[in-house]
């Protein structure tokens, strides 16, 4: 007879190392070149411009500029279309709008304006009330009620004690 109780062997307490799959650099974030911006596993993402796969899918960047993604359509060898989202790098610079600068008549309208704006605001105004709701009417009680001829109810015998 053994003198130990035998071991099974486990099987599965083996595990993966993680991949680290995903978006690394999102829409209009600054990608210098060669950085990743997606990591995948299968074309989920498309590449655009300036833009390069590398051979397990990931998408790097090929310039430095702004990350953009946008929805494209494409077509099956079936004849089927369907949406993919697109990677691409923006090499433009973002617009930016310089206004004129402003006069000071402008300057004393608008200060103008908004003060009385605030004097608005700060006058209280009347609020409305809901109305008072009815205090319920307290129910009334039927004391006739109708009996109909039921069987007289038997009457059960005491239940007899056992001797101890």
């Amino acid at each position: 007879m053994a003198h130990k109780k035998a071991a099974g062997a486990a099987k599965n307490l083996r595990d993966s190392q993680p991949k680290y799959r995903g978006i690394k650099l999102f829409g209009g974030q600054k990608a210098v070149a060669w950085n990743i911006i997606v990591r995948q596993n299968g074309s989920k993402y498309e590449c655009g411009a300036n833009t390069y796969l590398a051979s397990d899918f990931s998408i790097h960047a090929a310039t430095d500029g702004i990350v953009m993604f946008k929805q494209k359509n494409f077509k099956r060898f079936d004849g089927r279309t369907y949406l993919k989202t697109v990677v691409y790098v923006s090499t433009e610079e973002p617009k930016t709008e310089k206004k004129a600068p402003a006069k000071k008549e402008d300057l004393k309208t608008e200060a103008k304006k908004e003060e009385k704006v605030e004097a608005k605001e700060e006058t209280p105004k009347a609020e409305k009330k809901a109305p008072a709701k009815k205090a319920a009417a307290p129910k009334k009680e039927t004391t006739a009620k109708k009996t109909t001829a039921t069987k007289p109810a038997a009457k059960k015998a005491p239940a007899k004690k056992k001797a101890e």
